[in-house]
């Protein structure tokens, strides 16, 4: 597994660490749920603007 470091504003590392607490998970655990699906709907959203341009769809 690969490590790496960010620098977040105040606010979202507060509000990361507010669902830490209230979901009994840790932040990296928050963070990297948080990550995945973001790259999925990204995923998705790039695919349907590629169906979207594609005349021949």
């Amino acid at each position: 597994m690969v490590q790496i470091e960010v620098r977040l504003p105040d606010a979202v590392f507060d509000a990361i660490e507010a669902s830490a607490v209230a979901l009994g998970h840790s932040r990296e655990e928050i963070v990297q749920r948080a990550l995945e699906r973001y790259l999925e709907d990204f995923g998705d959203l790039a695919g349907s603007a590629r169906r979207f341009r594609d005349p021949d769809d």
